[in-house]
Order: structure tokens, then C-alpha cells, then sequence
């Protein structure tokens, strides 16, 4: 596992020559990363403290492809200091292959905490308004104080059996402990209650930085959570009806709240957030059918919304605002973005043949195994999710066009290209299902 945490650290001076070369080199590194490993299941890679299986494998997938379509946003980007951006993109996915690669609590706490520092520099420095430094500020507050419980816990741990390693054999016994492990990742996830660092956070940061914070990092809460399963297995037992339960009403309310926003972006944000609420009942429900579901759409939710923010960042940029007042008729000005746009907004609302209907079937079973009364939420946010998800395309393609949008430069190719990237794998993954059993 070193030889690729050292691969991506060495391609850093790439960046001070050519953006061009760089994303050449993270092409290369993504592909022979893939065929390598494609055929491990179990840990594999073992040295020093790092590992990888499956679930490591395919977020560590997710993270390294993400940055590359970041960098690839750079080419034509009107971003001031480009190579620090993409500099400092490189040094969020180190963090994050070391994150997804280590096998012990405290390295992963360390490693997480370590790839926010490069996300606030992010939003500080390329973000839109002077609102951006209240956002970061809620943004790296909300992670510590959700995560300085779980790291005490951590040296609790370690003071009792001299590590906290993902195989220790070791089960906690007092619910106080078991919930500030939990609480710390369901901030991240972010649940319902705990979510308003979230579209601050959106709606202040650039592109990329919106791409790499949906795509990515909001995923770090359900993977430590699967990490966290074995030992708090108890609690989540006995009182897992109470956060499916404010899961499942949250849900419902986001996704009510998603079709009364004007702000495009804000609207994608909530809509995580409404992901994330299914990806914790899928996980809660404690059944293998869950876990799979939940794995499943923290994948596809990772490339479909930061395609979407990726298209947001296009029309932003092109018109200056993401107001739904203003972008209307963009099928008449960008009729070749809004195939896209199409695309997008129904695989968000999990349309086959997209893998997020999979997952959201495998997350449906599960739920109404744990109780058939969930059906009538289920029902609900279900319906509601494709509602907002195609007001979306209808809001923005049709209607009569603003006459501040009537002058406009047509999109360059390698911004369709980063968009088939996107869409390419939520699609093709449905193909190769056999690759998650």
C-alpha cells in the first residue's frame, strides 16, 4: 500500500511543470490501481499499518477518480493560482488514500482530520462570497467537536489493549461510549439535526470544492461507521429504531425543503443530505442487505452529485448565478449540456439503469424487513426525490430565457468529457454487479 501513497506523493512536482502532466500521471496511476487490485477481496497490501479489502478499495476508486476530474475542471478554469488549487487537490486525495488505506482508529482519526485542513484552505481561498469564512469555520468546528469524544475514546481504547485496530476482539459495554462513537459519524454523514454545516459549506466553496466534499468526504462517515459496526454492535441493536426512525422523518423533510429552493446548488446539497439519511437506515437496519445497499449508493451518490455540482460550475460560470429565477430556456442556449443535465437529475432520483436504483432496492428490503410501517415514509421520499430531482431539469431547460443569459459561450470539450467520466461508471457499474457480492 506505501508504494501507492508514495506514487501519489512523488507525482506532486508533476503539477509545477504542467497541470497537463500531472493529470496524465493520475490517469496512468488510476488504471494500473484498478487492474491490480480488481480480483482482492480479503485484506490484501499488508504493511505496516496499512491494508485494504473491498470497501477500502472501491472508496479509494471513488477519491482517486474524483480529484482527477477536479484537475481536469483546471484546464480552462478562470481560477487565480491554479497549481496551489490542484496542489492542494493532491494533497486531499493522499489524505484520503491514507484514510480509506489504514487498519487502526487512531491513524483514521489523524488521516481524517489531516484532509480537512486542505478543504478549509480550499474554501478560504477560492470560495464565492466573504460568507465563506463563517462556513469553514462551522465546517472544521461541527468535525472537532463531533470527533474530540471519539478520539479520547480512541486512547480509552489503546490504554486497554495497546491499539484500536478494525480485527481487535473487543466490544464495548457502556451505551455513553458506544453513542459518542457514533455521534462523531453520524455528524460527518451528516444526519438530519446535525446537517446545517452542510449546505454552508456547498453553496461557499468552489467547484472542485464542492466536488470533492459530496463526492468524497461525506463518505468518510459511512466508512468509518462500517469500520465501527463489530464493536458497537449492541447498541446499534437496541436503539437502532430511533435513528432510522429521525432518519427516515429527516429524510422526508429535506427532501420537502429541496422543492421550495431557488438556489441550485443549495437544493443538490439537501439533496445529500436526503442520500446520506437512506445510506444510515440501510446501515442501521443491521442486515447484509443494508450494508450492501448503503456501500452501493454512497458510490453512486458520489459521482452523480459531484456531476451535478460539476454542471452547476459550468453554468455559473458561464451566467453568473445559480438562481432558478434567472437560469431558464438553457435548452435553447446549451442544448447539448442539457442531455446532460437530463441524465444527471434522473439518476439522482435513481432511474434505471443506474446503479443508485440497485442500492436504493437493496436499502428499501432492508428496511421494510426491519419494519413494513417504514413503506409509507419510504413511499413518500421516494416520490418526492423525483420530484425535486426533475424540477431541476425542468426549471433550468425550460421556460422563456432571462435576457441576461442570451449571450453565452458554448462548453469546451473537455467539460463533456468530464461529464461522460461522471456518468460512465454509475451506469457501467450496473454491468458488473457481481464485482460487490
Amino acid at each position: 500500500m506505501l508504494k501507492f501513497i508514495l506514487c501519489l506523493f512523488f507525482m506532486t512536482p508533476l503539477l509545477f511543470n504542467n497541470i497537463i502532466y500531472y493529470i496524465y500521471g493520475l490517469f496512468f496511476f488510476f488504471f494500473f490501481f484498478f487492474l491490480k487490485n480488481f480480483f482482492f477481496f480479503d485484506f490484501c497490501f499488508i504493511s505496516y499499518i496499512f491494508g485494504m479489502d473491498y470497501i477500502s478499495f472501491n472508496f479509494i476508486c471513488l477519491s482517486i477518480w474524483i480529484c482527477l476530474m477536479i484537475s481536469l475542471s483546471m484546464l480552462t478554469s478562470y481560477l487565480d493560482f491554479k497549481t496551489i488549487y490542484v496542489m492542494y487537490v493532491n494533497l486531499i486525495l493522499i489524505f484520503l488514500v491514507l484514510v480509506f488505506s489504514v487498519m487502526d482508529f487512531f491513524y483514521f482519526y489523524f488521516f481524517f482530520e489531516g484532509s480537512m485542513v486542505p478543504v478549509f484552505l480550499v474554501l478560504f481561498g477560492w470560495g464565492y462570497q466573504p460568507e465563506r469564512l463563517s462556513a469553514g469555520f462551522y465546517l472544521i468546528f461541527y468535525t472537532l467537536f463531533g470527533s474530540f469524544p471519539f478520539l479520547l475514546i480512541i486512547f480509552y481504547v489503546m490504554s486497554l489493549n495497546g491499539s484500536f485496530s478494525f480485527f481487535l476482539d473487543f466490544k464495548f459495554d457502556s451505551n455513553i461510549l458506544m453513542f459518542m462513537l457514533l455521534f462523531s459519524f453520524l455528524i460527518k454523514f451528516p444526519m438530519f439535526g446535525l446537517h446545517s454545516w452542510l449546505p454552508s459549506a456547498h453553496v461557499e466553496a468552489p467547484v472542485g470544492g464542492s466536488m470533492i466534499l459530496a463526492g468524497v468526504l461525506l463518505k468518510l462517515g459511512g466508512y468509518g461507521f462500517m469500520r465501527l459496526l463489530n464493536f458497537i454492535y449492541s447498541f446499534i441493536f437496541g436503539y437502532s429504531y430511533v435513528f432510522i426512525s429521525l432518519c427516515l422523518w429527516g429524510c422526508l423533510i429535506m427532501s420537502l425543503i429541496c422543492l421550495v429552493q431557488s438556489d441550485l446548488k443549495m437544493l443538490i446539497a439537501y439533496s445529500s443530505v436526503c442520500h446520506m439519511s437512506l445510506v444510515i437506515v440501510g446501515l442501521f437496519t443491521l442486515t447484509s442487505c443494508g450494508f450492501l445497499g448503503s456501500l452501493i449508493l454512497m458510490i453512486g451518490h458520489g459521482f452523480v452529485s459531484s456531476g451535478l455540482f460539476f454542471l452547476v460550475g459550468i453554468v455559473y460560470s458561464r451566467f453568473m448565478s445559480r438562481s432558478f429565477f434567472i437560469l431558464k430556456g438553457m435548452i435553447g442556449i446549451l442544448p447539448s449540456l442539457s442531455f446532460f443535465w437530463f441524465m444527471f437529475c434522473v439518476m439522482n432520483m435513481s432511474c434505471p439503469p443506474s446503479i443508485n436504483l440497485f442500492s436504493e432496492i437493496l436499502i428499501v428490503i432492508s428496511c421494510l424487513s426491519w419494519s413494513f410501517y417504514s413503506s409509507l415514509y419510504l413511499f413518500f421520499i421516494l416520490f418526492f426525490s423525483a420530484c425535486y430531482s426533475l424540477s431541476i431539469f425542468f426549471l433550468t431547460q425550460h421556460g422563456y430565457s432571462s435576457s441576461l443569459i442570451k449571450f453565452s459561450s458554448y462548453c469546451f470539450t473537455h467539460e463533456y468529457l468530464i461529464l461522460f467520466f461522471h456518468g460512465f461508471p454509475v451506469f457501467f457499474m450496473m454491468l458488473g454487479l457481481n464485482f460487490f457480492f
